[in-house]
């Protein structure tokens, strides 16, 4: 809107709303991981780049609330999809906020999900027992991990573990677990890992256990890059609308569907 026409509109007492309004609207880009289902994913058996997923499926109706915005869906390799936030080419992203996220991104307070790590291991570990055994983050510290690098969360919890092998992405993870080059992997969320065994055709050979001594929870907000001029305006109404009980029936109504 040109300043002469903008000013005329607030002489004459409009509302920010429709100052909004008579602005053309914005392409509001989320970059999503590709590769998380059931959070998000880009289905390869379809000629399709549509993101699907829980994530999108709960914020794309939040999103379109907004006066003024025209919600987009990306989908790339992790790291490129935080990159294109962190070099203001999309939006936004969802995902656990660590320290390094919070450097170039405003994440609100009402998580979107929840995720409850699971420890996942050979199910013909010599050590099964073992494992199966632990409680604490110090018993845990015995044996070897292996976590996917760039996963942030796993790189700020998990610091002070000598014993972690990084590896370049999910799968390389549990071809690992599987040769015992690694003891046991922390995944934040038993959907996402057991999703992905199921494609390996391994379901049956990992074992799984909830690892609560080393987060009871992880939440994933939303984050906007911080130089975005309505940042404040549209994490305030996520929360706002995340806090309606009603919305969040209706998010464990997606996250039973795809579970």
């Amino acid at each position: 809107m040109d300043k002469q026409r903008r000013k005329a509109l607030q002489l004459l007492g409009a509302s920010p709303l429709l100052l909004a309004a008579a602005t053309p609207p914005e392409r509001f880009v989320v970059s999503y991981n590709d590769d998380y289902a059931p959070y998000s994913y880009i289905d390869s058996a379809t000629s399709t780049s549509r993101v699907l997923g829980i994530l999108p499926d709960v914020l794309d109706p939040i999103l379109n609330e907004l006066n003024g915005l025209v919600p987009s869906n990306v989908g790339l390799p992790w790291r490129r999809a935080q990159m294109m936030v962190q070099q203001g080419l999309a939006e936004a992203l969802c995902t656990f906020a660590s320290d390094e996220r919070k450097q170039y991104a405003l994440f609100h307070s009402v998580p979107v999900v929840q995720l409850q790590p699971h420890l996942f291991f050979n199910a013909y570990h010599l050590r099964r027992a073992e494992l199966e055994r632990i409680k604490t983050r110090d018993e845990l510290k015995a044996f070897y991990l292996v976590d996917q690098k760039g996963n942030q969360w796993a790189e700020q919890v998990l610091k002070d573990f000598q014993h972690v092998e990084w590896t370049p992405g999910h799968d390389a993870i549990f071809r690992m677990v599987m040769a015992t080059r690694g003891d046991v992997h922390i995944s934040l969320s038993p959907i996402v890992t057991k999703w992905r065994l199921r494609k390996l055709g391994i379901l049956q050979e990992i074992v799984s256990i909830p690892a609560p001594y080393i987060a009871p929870s992880v939440p994933f907000h939303l984050g906007i890059r911080k130089d975005h001029p309505r940042a404040a305006e549209i994490l305030g109404h996520i929360d706002e609308v995340l806090r309606v009980p009603a919305t969040q029936r209706r998010i464990e109504d997606v996250v039973r569907r795809y579970a």
